[in-house]
């Protein structure tokens, strides 16, 4: 049985991964598109100490050798190398066959992935029996990640109001300004107004959210589910049930102690009754769109 996740980058991805890591009868690949080259200790949630690529980096590395293949960056498949083939249609052959080398195994599988929202019928088409998890996470608490930064280096810096809402720069946040870039042009047609540096990060929320929503449902269908991440944090039996269903599995404990013992309270939204939010969401087209995810704005 295999398992896909898909979540836009500082979702809390890395935070389920992290708890069904603790599942031993679990294979998971971190990113199989990633560039994987250096360590990355602890991943995006920084809870574990270990380097999230090791078991990645040693199959790409048996893939290349068996396949012949001396270019390692032809599979690391998006942002920042080049943003654009996240949005290109379809995969390389050689990208194909390298996930179906990590995820033909035997027993349950599964990856995670951040790059993948625009490639949900082709991922449909390699694995159709597999479960799809759409993970999602509050578009103020990604847009928090991205402006002030891992381990909220630049706080200071952007969290005044008039500098977090209105600044508009070529900063760019885990590649947020090219994403959005090729966002923009795909939404041409609604004439959106120039965005500042919160409305690119809220656009690659809105993109990515309703590729992937509509993409899972018309293929995957009832083997996929949304899991919030905030869903996440304050019921994890109840949502790690729903991920282990799809693999008709109940969850380890080992799991649901991880789970309980290491996940916390969502830190709260900055300057959260600030209407600027709601304007924000407004000019970018998406403020039905985030009511429809349980997010009261």
């Amino acid at each position: 049985m295999k398992m896909i996740f898909q979540g836009m980058r500082r979702s809390g991805t890395t935070i389920v991964y992290d708890a069904l890591s603790q599942d031993q009868d679990l294979q998971q690949w971190y990113e199989p598109l990633a560039a994987a080259k250096k360590p990355a200790i602890g991943g995006g949630s920084g809870v574990r100490d270990v380097d999230v690529f090791t078991d990645l980096r040693a199959a790409r590395q048996t893939f290349l050798q068996e396949h012949r293949l001396n270019e390692t960056d032809i599979l690391n498949f998006g942002a920042p190398r080049d943003a654009s083939l996240e949005f290109s249609p379809g995969l390389p052959h050689v990208v194909e066959e390298y996930l179906r080398f990590l995820l033909e195994q035997p027993g349950l599988v599964a990856a995670k992935f951040t790059r993948i929202y625009a490639k949900v019928r082709e991922i449909y088409r390699l694995f159709p029996t597999a479960g799809f998890v759409h993970l999602v996470r509050d578009p103020r608490a990604v847009a928090m990640s991205y402006l002030f930064g891992k381990n909220r280096r630049y706080h200071k810096k952007t969290s005044p109001p008039r500098v977090f809402f209105g600044r508009r720069s070529n900063r760019s946040a885990w590649s947020s300004y090219p994403l959005s870039e090729h966002i923009r042009r795909r939404y041409v047609h609604e004439d959106l107004p120039e965005p500042t540096d919160l409305e690119r990060v809220l656009l690659v929320w809105r993109y990515t959210y309703e590729k992937v929503r509509d993409d899972a449902a018309a293929t995957f269908g009832d083997r996929m589910i949304r899991l919030r991440h905030e869903d996440f944090c304050a019921d994890p039996t109840a949502e790690l049930n729903r991920i282990y269903a799809l693999a008709d599995r109940s969850v380890p404990t080992k799991v649901l102690d991880w789970a309980h013992l290491h996940l916390k309270k969502p830190s709260p939204i900055h300057a959260e009754g600030d209407r600027r939010w709601r304007t924000a969401f407004e000019r970018m087209g998406m403020f039905e769109t985030v009511q429809s995810c349980g997010y009261s704005i």
